[in-house]
This record gives structure tokens, sequence and C-alpha cells, in this order.
């Protein structure tokens, strides 16, 4: 088939014959082809965005969505969705209010339905309107009226893919289209579907800035253009600031990205492109249909068409680093240092050598985008787009809610059940959360970890907890007492739903297992485990304040039957003379009565078999030997045998990121001896770690202390906190930041009130630190594990033991073996103990 190319509204528009059809008017020039293009055959697209933008449609101004996407084949798209209305519903209007409602501004037509609603069944009304702009006012309208309203808070981009059920992917059939000033194909859709997932790689242009600290001048922009893990294309722009813009503008439309990074653009760039542009009256036109760069709410920005993705905040999301600066992160995850340019003088640094500072700012580039690809977000975030079915745009920037709410609303929509606005109900108190059950401290041998398999979904979709059964005449009576109306009666909405994605998961899982080649076995990995993420999520937003479907009796009896089932489990295996050591939340630590790997390995499977009954399932997760705790919940640690081997530290600074690198690196030493076997090595380590901190034998480096920062919080002494201070003495050197980074700074003088501290730079001779501070955190941090052995801080200060009444003067210092051990618990067959118990 051959189109037709035609000038129409500024336009060149291709059709299939020589008529436009009626719905395009007549062309403006005579119907003489300029070009013919072939039909190009139906595509499947990985949804990157979906962005309304108003039109002219049968002379009418009607909004449209456009869906923009990659195809497996590498190539972007944009595709022109038909016309969808936007709408709202109320519910049992008055017959005044119904007879008025078809005479009100905007409103289309209205149509009666019933709808599920508050436990019953409604009189309701469908309100269609010409355009998503019109529905806040009719919704006030209706609520002045004293009337409930439905489905009326919905982004019009969202109402689109809901009332057509698309998902991350879609299928695309229609017309070829061809725009003046867009930069990439367009089609005119006639048909859209759902389609096969695909994640296909992504065209990447990353970015960064380098600008005068004093008069905010640009001096050079810089750009890497990445695909495949390859690079494509760079650039290095500078010279006349409104010429660099422009080159700049121009340079992203050729190269045409599906997404735009760089280090902090969130915060500092785009803010400043933006600012910039303003003053110079360039027009920032960095979208695919030729729009401007928009500030859209907190640190989001939207570029039409392409994903924004800062790698400074996918980082921190992704690896909660202790230190946040682009610097730091290059160092710890790709081994590469920046260049050496002090960005505290960048003017003075411009004008001695302009081509280094070029270079610096390349290398900035080049860093965010591989420190991007490094962590893999953009293929993580599009399976996890197909499992939400949302765009790409929306899962990597969106909030957990908005995942929840592309399943949850659809669903709704197909069963007739009413979709309340977002609530916004004001904080009064925590949800009780799950079980922990108590420790005593010391060193256990040849422990089983067994965990709840997705305890919380599993809970709901047994006991059909959902604000749809919720009702005071339910069968079902949750350990609190709310009531849930049985499966039989009626299948609540998301049990329903967390079946499916069980289900999906499973067979992800099956198919992971038998794939024969890593490139299917790492596809079917990604795809249940980002449905592990979307399931994991449902329990904190439906435990929210703010969410639309939320009920807070539904998160307390979640947490409730928690408890309940953790309780059980424990008391089940202690009526069988096993001992659990530990149990939290979904999880069961239990004292094997082996002491080898293989009978561990059997005694756990059969453990995990035996305790699986319907709903509950256990899954033998890891063996670990040795474990150590001091005796306080959420603080161990272990050696992992099996599965896999490596050591697993939970609630020690090791796994905090306000924890500086001495002491991180302390705790670190005395664990590896103490899961050793070597008690009285891991008593000399701790003393040894101190005492080098306290002499100075630390370089200062290993006394950087990092903590996020809000500037815009409300503080009552905000001069006494630490790293506000550093934060204060940060800002003055005119380094770009973003509320929500953390700060790194040295203390230097602990004995000050208040203790003073300066902010750390990498790229900067380190303050001297106050190492007598820095030796009592660190000693601190090791006492809650030597005080198991008699140890406490002090005494690791001073290098002895204090003396105390029970002490004798013939043994100041009890060993830790010379501790009366409790007596062993496993069978009396076993000679060996299988724990030390210490008190």
């Amino acid at each position: 088939m051959v189109h037709i190319i035609y000038y129409y509204q500024h336009d060149w528009i291709i059709f299939p014959s020589a008529k436009p059809p009626h719905s395009t008017g007549k062309p403006l020039l005579p119907s003489t082809p300029c070009r013919a293009v072939p039909f190009p055959p139906p595509l499947t697209l990985r949804l990157l965005t979906a962005n309304p933008r108003t039109e002219a449609i049968d002379r009418q101004m009607r909004t449209v969505v456009y869906l923009f996407g990659r195809s497996a084949d590498g190539r972007s798209y944009g595709v022109r969705t038909p016309v969808l209305a936007p709408w709202l519903q109320v519910v049992e209007p008055s017959d005044d209010v119904a007879r008025a409602l078809p005479g009100w501004e905007g409103v289309v037509t209205v149509a009666a339905q019933e709808l599920w609603v508050d436990g019953a069944a409604r009189r309701c009304l469908r309100i269609e309107v010409a355009r998503p702009g019109q529905v806040p006012g009719l919704r006030e309208r209706l609520q002045s009226h004293g009337l409930t309203v439905l489905a009326a808070d919905i982004p019009f981009h969202h109402r689109y893919l809901y009332d057509r059920d698309l998902g991350g992917c879609v299928g695309v059939t229609g017309e070829p289209v061809e725009r003046v000033g867009w930069s990439c194909p367009i089609i005119d859709a006639t048909a859209l579907a759902t389609a096969e997932t695909i994640a296909p790689p992504l065209r990447t242009l990353s970015f960064d800035i380098e600008n005068s600290l004093t008069d905010r001048r640009i001096f050079c922009i810089c750009y890497t253009v990445r695909e495949a893990g390859a690079t494509v294309a760079e650039g290095r722009l500078r010279g006349d600031e409104p010429a660099l813009l422009r080159e700049f503008v121009a340079a992203v439309a050729a190269h045409d990205p599906d997404v735009l990074t760089g280090y902090n653009i969130d915060g500092y760039d785009l803010p400043l492109l933006r600012e910039r542009a303003d003053l110079l009256r360039v027009p920032l036109t960095l979208g695919r249909d030729g729009s401007e760069l928009e500030a859209v709410r907190n640190r989001l920005w939207r570029v039409t068409g392409r994903v924004v993705a800062d790698a400074w905040w996918n980082v921190k999301r992704e690896v909660r680093p202790r230190q946040e600066s682009l610097n730091a992160m290059a160092q710890q995850l790709l081994g590469r240092a920046k260049h050496d340019v002090n960005p505290q003088e960048i003017d003075a640094e411009w004008q001695r050598d302009p081509d280094r500072v070029v270079e610096y700012c390349l290398e900035d580039a080049r860093l965010a985008v591989e420190l991007l690809e490094y962590i893999g977000v953009l293929a993580k975030y599009q399976h996890l787009g197909s499992v939400a079915k949302l765009p790409l745009d929306e899962v990597l920037n969106g909030r957990t809610s908005t995942l929840i709410d592309s399943l949850m609303i659809r669903a709704a929509d197909r069963r007739g059940i009413g979709v309340p606005l977002t609530r916004h109900e004001r904080r009064t108190g925590h949800i009780e959360g799950g079980y922990v059950h108590a420790i005593a401290p010391g060193l256990y041998h040849w422990v089983c970890v067994l965990d709840f398999k997705s305890m919380y979904p599993s809970i709901i979709i047994d006991r059909n907890l959902c604000f749809t059964t919720l009702d005071d005449d339910g069968e079902i009576v949750t350990p609190l007492g709310v009531r849930f109306l049985s499966p039989e009666r009626k299948r609540g909405l998301l049990p329903e739903l967390l079946t499916g994605l069980m289900a999906d998961r499973d067979a992800a899982r099956a198919q992971q297992s038998s794939a024969t080649d890593d490139a299917a076995r790492e596809h079917f990995q990604r795809v249940q485990e980002a449905i592990k993420i979307l399931m994991n999520s449902v329990y904190g937003v439906f435990a929210s304040y703010f969410y639309r479907f939320t009920n807070r009796d539904i998160g307390a009896s979640i947490t409730a039957y928690a408890r309940e089932q953790v309780r059980d489990i424990i008391a089940a295996l202690g009526e069988q003379g096993i001992e659990v050591l530990y149990g939290d939340t979904d999880s069961v630590f239990v004292i094997a009565p082996h002491d080898d790997l293989a009978a561990t390995v059997a005694f756990g499977e059969r453990l995990a078999e035996r305790y699986s009954q319907g709903a509950r399932r256990l899954e033998f997760e890891k063996v670990l030997e040795p474990f150590f705790s001091h005796g306080v919940k959420k603080r161990y640690v272990g050696r992992e045998v099996w599965p896999g081997e490596g050591m697993l530290v939970r609630g020690y600074e090791t796994r905090r990121s306000d924890a500086f690198p001495a002491q991180v690196a302390a705790l670190d030493a005395v664990f590896a001896r103490l899961l050793a076997g070597d008690t009285d090595g891991a008593l000399q380590v701790a003393r040894e770690q101190v005492g080098r901190v306290a002499a100075g034998d630390e370089p200062p480096a290993e006394m950087v202390i990092t903590k996020t920062v809000n500037p815009d919080r409300q503080y009552k002494n905000r001069r006494a906190l630490a790293h506000m201070q550093a934060y204060d003495k940060y800002m003055l050197t005119g380094r770009p930041f973003v509320s929500g980074m953390k700060i790194a700074f040295i203390v230097t003088d602990a004995d000050r009130t208040p203790m003073e501290v300066e902010p750390y730079y990498p790229d900067m001779p380190p303050p001297p630190p106050d190492y007598s501070y820095y030796a009592e955190r660190v000693a601190t941090s090791l006492a809650r594990i030597t005080e198991v052995f008699g140890w406490d801080a002090r005494a690791l200060r001073v290098g002895h033991q204090q003396a105390t009444l029970y002490d004798t003067p013939a043994s100041p210092e009890p060993a830790a073996a010379e501790a009366p051990a409790a007596p062993p618990v496993e069978p009396p067959r076993k000679a060996q103990p299988r724990q030390q118990r210490l008190f």
C-alpha cells in the first residue's frame, strides 16, 4: 500500500489514499503527493511514557493521549491514540441534580449505572466531559451539593490505560504520521492491545553542566549517548550561552534518546537549564513533540516522550550508599575516580584551563550513565511496568500507590465497584507490627532459617481481607475482632488480585527453572522479582493514611494474623522438642540437632514440608553456621553456608548508612573472628581497633559520617545538629545540593557545645578528626558484642575490665570460655553442645 503525504495545519500528515479522512478536514495544499512511504507492520512497543495533549478534532479542542515506546528492534515511536472522553461518577444524586446535569458546563453525556459503594449496590450516574481539565470543577460542584463523587482524581493518561486495559507493553496497529518538529515517527493508532513483555535496550543521553558560581552562567554542557552498553555519540558544547543552549536542544532532538540522565539532574542541572533558558529566552524544547521541559512536583521534571532517570536518585534508592557524591559512588561501584578539578573554584579553573573543565564535565556525564547501567534499574523497572501495567516513567518515578492503583482500579471497574477518591487522613498512630521472639545472647551452631512464603499476601488471600468484604455480619473474625465475609459469600477484590499475581510469580519461577539459556533465565528472574516487589507493596499501601482503598482495620488485621502464625509455629515446634532460637515477623530460626551441613539441610527441608499447611507455606531459606546475637531483637550476625556463602548481618552499624568506615571495619573484623569460633581473638581485635582509632592511626577519610538532610524541615535547635551545621557550611561553597541528599562531614571537636564539624569533600584535604570522639563511638558499637563476654565500652577504651563483686583477685579478667554454659538443648545422644549461651 502506498501512502500520500499532505500538508495540514502546519504538519505533514500521511494518509493511505488520495483523500484525507473527513475527521481531519481538507488539505491546505493541492493533492499532489509529496512523498510515498511504506505502511509499517503492527508494532510491539515497551511503553516509556504516556502524555496527554490537547488538539483540534472535528473543530473541537479534545485531549488525546500519546504513548511513546521502544520496539524490540530498537526503534522509538510515538502513538496517537483514539479519543477517549474523560469521566467521573456520582453516587445517588437527587432527582433535581440528575435532571440538571446534562445542562451543566462541560458535561457531554450522562448515563445511569449501578455500583457497589460502601457495602451496598447504589444508583449512580456516569458523567462524561469534553476535556480532563473540566473534571476538577465538576467534582467540586457536585461535592458542594453534599454528594459522593467517584473516580474523579485519576490522571487522564492513567484513565486511558485503565479503560483500554493497556499494560507495560502494547501492540499497535495504525497509520504512520510524520510531524514537523517531532523527533520520532508517529503512528495514528487504529487498534491497541496489551502485548507480551519485551525489554529492549534503551537509548540514554547523559549530560552534565559546569557553570559559574558567581553569576550562574553556563560554561559548558557535555553529553554522552549510549545504547546497549555502547557509546553512540558524545558532545562537548561551549561558547556563547544562548547558542550553547540551542545546540543542546538540537543534540537531544537529533539523538532522540528514550532516557535523559545525569547525576542529580533533578535537583541541579534541569533547574539550572530552565533558569538560564528563561533568562535568555531560549526555548528549551526537549520533548519528542517539541514541547518544553516542565517541572511537575517535588524533584520531578517532565520531558514529553522521554524518561527522566536521575542517576543519583536511583543509586541512592538501590544501593543506599554512605556517601552519595558522584566521585564516591564512581569509586565504590565502578572503581574509577573523577578528574582533578576543584568545583569550589570552578570560575578560576575555567579561566585557567577551560579544556580541562570540559573533559571533567564529560567524564561526569559518562560516570552517571555507567552508574545507571551498573545498578540495572531500567531493565528492572521495565519488568515492574509489565506487572503493574504502566509505562516505565510511572514505575521509575511514581509512588507505590500508583502501581497498586493501576491493578486495583482496573479490577474494580470490571466488577462494578466504585473507586473512591484518594484519602488524606490524619495520622493517629501506628499499626502494631510483626511478632519478635526473644533470643538469649550467645554463639549458636547449625541454625536453619525458615520463612513464611509471601506471608502478608497469603494472609490476605486465605482470610479474604478486603474493603469489599469488610462486613459486621462476616463469618471470618480476625484476632482483633474485625469481621470479613467468607470467600463463598463474596470473593474480595484484593485477594482475587493477589491470587493472580501469586500464580503469575509461580509460573515465572517455573519458567526460570526450565529455561535453557542465560538470557531466558535472567528474563524470568526479573519477572518474578517484579511480581514479588508489587505483592509485598500491598500491605504498606493498605496500612497507610493516604490511599484511596485504605482501611486501617485491614492493615491491623494482617499483622495480627501474622503474629498469630509465628506464635503458632513456634509453639508447634516446641511441642516436638525442636528449639526455636529466634523469630522475627515472617521468619523463624531453628537449631538443628546435627553438626554437619547435609544432615542440617535435610532437617530444614523436612521442617518446611511438615509445617506448611493450606495458605501457610514455609520455605527453608538458609543455614547459618555459626550464628551470634547479643540478645537484642533484630540484631544478629551469621555465616551463611547454604544455599550460598556469605555473611548475614542485621541491626549492627554495618547496615546503617550513617556509620563511618572505621566503625564498619572494626565490626567486620570482630565478626570475622567471632564466626570463626575465636572469641579470644574477637576480644583482642576489638581492643586493637579501639586503640588504633584513639591513637589517630586511621586516616581521616575513615572517620567520615553521612546523614540525609531535608533543609525545609523545622528544627527546634538547628545549630545543635551536626549534619545541619555541616550542610550550612557546605552550601557556602556553591556546590549543588537537593533535599534528600546525604551530607558528609567529620567531627573535629566533640568537647564543644554544639560539637564542631566540617564538611568532607573527597577531592580536597580532609579536616583533622576528633579521634577521641570516634574511639568512643567504635567502643560503644563493639561493646554491644563484647559485653556478652564481660567487656563493656569503658573496658575496651582502657584496655582491661573493671573489677566487680563477682571477680576474684586471681581472675580480674575472666575469659569467655570460663563462663558457665547452659545445658545442651539437643537430644541426649549428642555429646557436643549445639550452642554457647553465655549467661
